[in-house]
């Protein structure tokens, strides 16, 4: 999508005037625009992100750029924030509090005014600080539950589903980011791939000389692009996740699309394998690994119940034609599923996020150069045994087990 005749970048001036040229947002800041603050926080690789505060209150602010913000020479489609604003009106009335306030979307300057959180902090940032929230991951099983299921056949009309779909199926260049970072390029050799240890190079190529593990990758990135299940977040890492110990919200959708359940799912808990490998403390571990059960368990049962409730569903959705006993078989065969694409989503995460193009903070706590790269390898061994061995970690309680056990090495402990 090219930039409209009206399209430029905003500088805190330009900022300034746009706001105050829409009075429902100039009044939650209050006073005059020459009082405003204008605070750049951009921090991921796509957009200028800045906060905008005055003397009753604050919102951020987004715009997309004609490219990469990391990388100018790549070139990108502005279309990114008129995805996220797509995907938060959609999410938002089923999630409640658990993502940022939609206010404002311009077509022609491609911005985004959303509810500011600076008073929240970064998950990823507060994990790395030591923080321990027991209520974040639940709270995120929630937010995907909701946000999986209510947009998904079995609580719309197909019509409104197929509606959607085709809309977020225009979002092909973050799609295309998606397929090529998360699910080829680690795989093979590309300029993308980087990693900081060479001890981890026999690892990788292990991984990519593995009939096992490309089959399991193959078959990943087909449920990617072929089973439309549900609008997805579509980059649902601990850095997509704003919070403080009793409040959790959900960012950035620009890479919202229409797929399997389990992506969502799987996206998450790998980055918080990522913690896990990253904290050298064995209590702090002890923490992670329940995190993931906590996650795992709330999504888990929060899907079934609202799609039980669903069991007299609204006219023209999907109902199940099986009843009694049939249903709960054909529910759990369905859970089953999302547990499986889960857990291969969470394999192809953490292998993307050390030899990949774009790498976690993680492990930048670790002083020691040699512990960072054991660390590494633990972690990039242990998605390499999982992908290997996914017909045998078929549940989250076997992906727990042979996590709590594993040595660091590159492969499982005993038992």
């Amino acid at each position: 999508m090219e930039p409209t005749p009206a399209y430029r970048t905003l500088d805190a001036t330009a900022i300034r005037a746009l706001i105050a040229s829409l009075p429902t947002i100039a009044a939650r800041l209050g006073g005059a625009s020459a009082q405003w603050q204008v605070r750049e926080v951009s921090d991921g690789n796509l957009n200028n992100v800045f906060l905008v505060g005055g003397p009753s209150g604050e919102v951020c602010f987004k715009q997309s750029l004609p490219h990469v913000r990391v990388d100018p020479s790549w070139k990108m489609p502005l279309d990114r924030t008129f995805f996220e604003a797509e995907w938060l009106r959609a999410i938002q009335p089923l999630t409640g509090g658990l993502t940022t306030e939609f206010l404002h979307y311009d077509p022609d300057l491609y911005v985004l005014i959303v509810e500011s959180l600076s008073g929240h902090t970064v998950l990823r940032t507060a994990l790395m600080q030591g923080a321990h929230w027991p209520g974040v991951a639940p709270r995120i099983g929630m937010f995907v539950a909701h946000a999986t299921f209510g947009t998904s056949l079995l609580a719309r009309p197909f019509e409104d589903v197929f509606t959607a779909r085709r809309l977020f199926a225009a979002n092909l260049a973050l799609t295309r980011i998606t397929l090529d970072l998360v699910l080829d390029d680690p795989y093979r050799d590309h300029p993308r791939n980087h990693w900081h240890d060479p001890a981890l190079t026999p690892i990788v190529l292990d991984i990519r000389s593995s009939a096992a593990t490309l089959l399991a990758v193959e078959n990943l990135r087909r449920r990617f692009l072929s089973q439309p299940q549900a609008l997805l977040h579509g980059d649902l890492h601990t850095g997509s996740i704003m919070s403080t110990a009793d409040d959790t919200r959900v960012i950035d959708g620009e890479f919202a699309v229409y797929g399997p359940i389990g992506f969502d799912c799987g996206m998450f808990v790998g980055n918080l394998v990522l913690h896990y490998f990253a904290t050298p403390d064995r209590a702090a571990r002890q923490a992670t690994l329940h995190d993931i059960a906590a996650f795992w368990h709330r999504f888990h049962d929060e899907f079934l119940a609202l799609w039980i409730s669903h069991d007299t569903p609204p006219p023209g959705t999907l109902h199940p034609l099986a009843y009694g006993p049939a249903a709960d078989v054909a529910r759990q065969r369905f859970m089953d599923e999302i547990m499986a694409d889960t857990i291969g989503f969470a394999g192809v995460e953490i292998i993307r996020r050390i030899i990949g193009y774009a790498h976690t903070a993680d492990f930048d706590t670790i002083a020691a150069s040699h512990q960072r790269a054991t660390c590494r390898a633990g972690a990039l061994g242990f998605a390499y045994y999982v992908l290997e061995h996914l017909d045998q970690v078929r549940t989250m309680a076997d992906f727990l087990r042979h996590l709590a056990e594993h040595d660091g090495t590159g492969l499982p402990g005993p038992g």
